[in-house]
């Protein structure tokens, strides 16, 4: 208290309007506090919606690679070659290793790094850049 005073006293302002002064901050202090409340509720509910969308995303984001991977599995008359070229390709382009396409498709393991070297060789979508026709890329 005895430091208010010299403040004063050493300034030469009124008391009174030092004192005028001070409700007036704190009058603005406890006006930032509560829109810092506010501010700080409002973002708690934004990350509450932001986490209730993610996991409603997840969600489906699950059920739809699922329902993707029961398309990539071989119908009845997976014998077709261009069924299997496309079942293959598919995988390939999900980062699947050849192995674990072979055993998706139950199909012999050579035939999927086969159709994968086939596309790399005839310069098919994602054939390896600087590498001519006729070289056929090592898959494994």
């Amino acid at each position: 208290m005895l430091s208010i005073f010299l403040v004063v006293a050493m300034t030469g302002i009124s008391a009174a309007f030092f004192w005028k002064i001070t409700r007036t901050m704190a009058r603005r202090v406890e006006a930032l506090e509560r829109n810092l409340g506010r501010i700080s509720d409002a973002m708690n509910q934004m990350a509450d919606i932001q986490m209730k969308t993610h996991q409603k995303l997840s969600a489906r984001f699950e059920e739809i690679e699922g329902r993707l991977m029961e398309l990539s599995l071989p119908s009845q008359d997976s014998s077709l070659p261009l069924e299997r070229r496309h079942q293959v390709l598919a995988l390939a382009r999900q980062g699947i290793p050849v192995d674990e396409i072979g055993k998706r498709l139950r199909a012999p393991v050579g035939e999927a790094e086969l159709i994968l070297n086939l596309r790399k060789y005839t310069g098919g979508e994602g054939a390896a850049a600087g590498k001519s026709k006729g070289q056929v890329a090592q898959h494994g």
